[in-house]
């Protein structure tokens, strides 16, 4: 669910982008890519059930 959002916020930044100021567009990347490192920092710290 949360990669869907992410990808949802993208598509918006990027819609924001071709038709909105500059300014907003960067502080939604900016906001993207923050959620984008929290989503990853998130599941990078999960413990694998390895059984080898």
């Amino acid at each position: 669910m949360e990669f869907t959002l992410l990808f949802l916020a993208a598509s918006i930044v990027m819609l924001v982008a071709w038709h909105g100021s500059r300014a907003l567009a960067l502080g939604l990347y900016a906001a993207a890519m923050i959620a984008c490192v929290a989503t990853y920092l998130h599941h990078a710290t999960d413990t694998l059930k390895l059984s080898f």
